[in-house]
């Protein structure tokens, strides 16, 4: 409705007529949102990786060794002989035979036998569900010296030059 005042078009809706002029200020950031130009060593990582640092002292706990329990791992189960292969997986079984461990704490690596998945967890005798004891009473295993055969051919492979790990028959 022309001269009745109302600028939006909306009747009822009127605003009133300003002699001024409204002023707009713009404002400019000095760096923009978005960068236009890639960075010049790329972009920066989004996650770093922390360094792992060296240890100064020598690690606590039970002694470790990869080489050790993967010649175990090639060796027949103690209980029924049965050789890695197939569906067979030989395991390395920490035992406390070499004396007990820190709570929360596997044994020295030295101390495992090779066993069968089955008789190391899956079975209804399996070292797990028996107990080391209870296991060893069943299966007539003396555990402690049979770690100790176990190391002592194990040192003796070492000292000889002969080469790669090899499986040996345990009697």
């Amino acid at each position: 409705m022309p001269g009745s005042g109302c600028h939006s078009g909306v009747p009822g809706r009127a605003y009133p007529p300003s002699s001024k002029p409204i002023e707009v200020t713009v404002i400019r950031r000095r760096v923009p949102l978005r960068r236009s130009v890639p960075l010049s060593g790329g972009l920066p990582p989004k996650r770093t990786v922390p360094v792992r640092r060296v240890r100064s002292e020598p690690r606590r706990g039970p002694d470790r060794s990869p080489k050790y329990l993967a010649w175990i791992r090639n060796l027949p189960c103690v209980v029924c002989s049965r050789l890695s292969g197939g569906l067979t997986v030989i395991e390395a079984a920490h035992t406390n035979a070499l004396g007990p461990r820190g709570i929360g704490q596997k044994t020295s690596d030295h101390s495992a036998i090779p066993l069968c998945s089955g008789h190391h967890r899956e079975y209804s005798d399996s070292y797990h569900r028996l107990g080391e004891k209870e296991f060893s009473d069943q299966h007539r295993i003396d555990l402690e010296g049979l770690v100790q055969a176990l190391q002592s051919r194990f040192w003796l492979q070492e000292i000889s030059p002969s080469g790669p790990v090899r499986a040996v028959m345990l009697e």
